[in-house]
């Protein structure tokens, strides 16, 4: 996506690029897809399979148990789990366990899991805005 950034934003180097320049920025926080690299984790222990994620504060899960929890064959628990993440963590810790392809995969179950971050997802991942709380079907009783 272009932009038109505030040159007075921009470092001197690229100030001098000209009136009306546009610098190319991306809607994924901490995750760039066309070059394959991500920002470091906010937390090295994020690294070390037995450690306990800062957001899991909720339960006792290592992060080699959290990685289990998101291959989980039940697809209602695999968007539990993905939401928590989703919910808790900081943007670019994220990545360190889905793309973002996954997460569109599951948007329609862990959608309901997100909470007031639901949005701001649908935003990062260029989706529409959800409409929350989904239409009930006239068919269903």
């Amino acid at each position: 996506m272009w932009e038109t950034v505030d040159k007075s934003a921009l470092s001197p180097r690229s100030a001098r690029r000209g009136p009306g320049s546009r610098v190319r920025t991306s809607r994924r926080l901490g995750y760039n897809r066309r070059v394959g690299q991500q920002l470091p984790p906010t937390s090295p222990e994020l690294l070390t399979p037995s450690s306990r994620p800062y957001f899991l504060w909720w339960t006792d899960a290592t992060v080699e148990q959290f990685r289990g929890h998101l291959l989980d064959a039940d697809p209602d628990r695999r968007a539990y789990w993905m939401a928590a993440l989703l919910r808790e963590a900081n943007t670019r810790d994220v990545w360190l366990f889905v793309t973002p392809d996954q997460i569109r995969a599951e948007w329609p179950r862990l959608m309901r899991y997100l909470g007031r971050s639901r949005e701001m997802w649908a935003y990062l991942l260029g989706m529409e805005k959800p409409v929350w709380p989904p239409a009930l079907d006239p068919l269903v009783t």
